[in-house]
């Protein structure tokens, strides 16, 4: 299990009042690694009243000793070695003879301290080696990512694009990739929900907010809704953020949750009548086999929300990734879409497009500001021959059945 592995890894390492924190948040556990995994893995109300001190206590750690924090994809920080021990696991020997050879290293303990070191080197790694991770191992790695936030990172893209719409549905509603579970509470209150998620860790959370709630919990959610309102930095948006009371109104629809992959989803045909997809096409392997999924189970007429990077998104994310030297590309972003390139995949599929909104804009002084300081001068020098206003980086889209 990976999460037993990891808090093994982490545990033995930090420093001994870190690990006083994280062993007073479970009352002082003996086995502390054996503790943490099997709390991340239940769903009932206890595993959220520490998964908000959890958070909590770790946002503050991030704030105040950085390398000592749970942190994915950054180097100067005490798990960056379990990450790359990951990888080379799972790399085959020619791949270990070429990060040997670029590391100018002799064994893993050499690569790890080159990677650390040398910004050039963790690009060419992340090029050449995090970029061939296979989907399970994405799954996995997601486990582990999910320590660092309550959130799941698209409900910003949910309040103010889907939020608004999904009050006029009615029947059944699939959440394609739930995460932990705002979405699909949300959801519940008008239409019956289908969440489905490859991340176990999140998964449970989002089980256990669903309870909390069918039972009326008002102590506990209030809190929860706060804190992934500070995780995204404060929300303003067109939709008001919903309350804790709104939330509990006490008619929830009900709600069914599935472990799984959304390229293959275990619900009978033209079952659904809406489908939420948020932030989650970027890091599958096939988005082709899953909409035509989304087409097989949805009824005709039925419609799929989503939404995606550009281009642009992904140029920014690759000036930073070159920036900080970071192993995994885009936290394991695996495409990106333009209008046309997203319209045809989902027409191809059956449906029509509805609408196609492009948000979340970059200036150019912004955009040529970061591609200046990134050591691959390729991407400021395209950016140079195309000069622009201001791009999106993301799109939100609605597709409907034919």
């Amino acid at each position: 299990m990976i999460l037993k592995e990891f808090f093994d890894y982490y545990f033995a390492r930090i420093d001994k009042d870190v690990l006083e924190m994280y062993s007073n948040l479970l009352d002082n556990s003996k086995d502390l690694a054996t503790e943490y995994a099997k709390i991340f893995s239940q769903n009932d109300e206890k595993a959220i009243e520490f998964l908000l001190k959890f958070h909590r206590a770790t946002s503050k750690l991030r704030e105040e000793n950085v390398g000592q924090a749970i942190l994915f994809n950054v180097s100067d920080n005490v798990c960056f070695p379990f990450f790359v021990e990951y990888v080379w696991d799972r790399t085959s020997p020619e791949e270990k003879a070429k990060l040997l050879k670029e590391s100018k290293a002799d064994d893993l303990v050499g690569v790890v301290k080159a990677l650390n070191d040398n910004v050039n080197i963790r690009n060419w790694f992340r090029n050449e080696i995090g970029s061939n991770l296979s989907q399970e191992d994405l799954f996995t790695l997601n486990e582990i990512i999910a320590l660092q936030n309550f959130s799941s990172g698209g409900e910003f893209s949910f309040l103010e694009f889907v939020y608004p719409r999904i009050k006029d549905f009615s029947g059944n509603v699939l959440d394609a990739g739930c995460g932990a579970g705002f979405a699909t509470l949300v959801m519940s209150q008008y239409m019956t929900v289908y969440a489905i998620d490859a991340c176990k860790a999140r998964l449970e959370r989002a089980m256990a907010l669903s309870a909390m709630m069918k039972k009326g919990e008002k102590e506990i959610f209030p809190q929860v809704i706060q804190l992934i309102e500070d995780e995204l930095g404060g929300i303003d948006v067109v939709c008001e953020f919903p309350t804790a009371a709104s939330l509990l109104s006490g008619n929830s629809k009900e709600v069914n949750f599935t472990e799984g992959s959304i390229d293959d989803l275990p619900y009978e045909d033209n079952f659904f009548d809406a489908v939420n997809c948020l932030d989650v096409l970027e890091h599958t392997y096939s988005p082709v086999n899953i909409i035509k999924e989304f087409s097989r189970v949805l009824k005709p007429g039925g419609q799929v929300f989503v939404t995606a990077p550009t281009r642009y998104g992904e140029v920014e994310q690759r000036i930073y990734e070159n920036i900080d030297g970071t192993l995994f590309p885009a936290m394991l972003h695996m495409h990106h879409f333009a209008p046309e390139s997203l319209n045809e995949l989902f027409v191809a599929a059956g449906f029509k497009n509805v609408e196609m909104t492009p948000f979340d804009y970059m200036k150019w002084d912004d955009f040529i500001e970061i591609a200046e300081r990134s050591p691959a001068q390729e991407l400021a020098t395209e950016l140079r021959s195309n000069p622009f206003d201001a791009v999106a980086l993301q799109l939100f889209a609605v597709y409907e059945k034919i």
